[in-house]
């Protein structure tokens, strides 16, 4: 990992991106119900407000090991905001 700053702008960009699919989505899709969109749009904002958060405030007691698995495991979670879209599409 190179940077924390560079971890925030990749949290951002993915999930601005996959924003913008969704609403891509729902101008294009007739079946999607509104329920979902906004279902979908929520988990969204709140899989990135708490990612950033994680990245923000790592522990504050833990050594360099612990804290570069702890960054790990951030961006490993990132996958899991991507995976998000996909619920739109059933």
């Amino acid at each position: 990992m190179a940077s924390i700053r560079l971890l925030k702008k990749d949290i951002n960009k993915l999930a601005f991106d996959l924003l913008q699919e969704c609403f891509s989505y729902r101008h294009y899709s007739q079946e999607l119900s509104e329920d979902k969109f906004d279902e979908v749009i929520k988990k969204i904002v709140l899989l990135r407000n708490e990612l950033i958060l994680r990245a923000n405030h790592p522990e504050t007691d833990a050594d360099a090991s612990s804290m570069k698995a702890h960054y790990q495991q951030v961006q490993l979670d990132l996958l899991k905001l991507a995976e998000v879209v996909e619920e739109l599409k059933q």
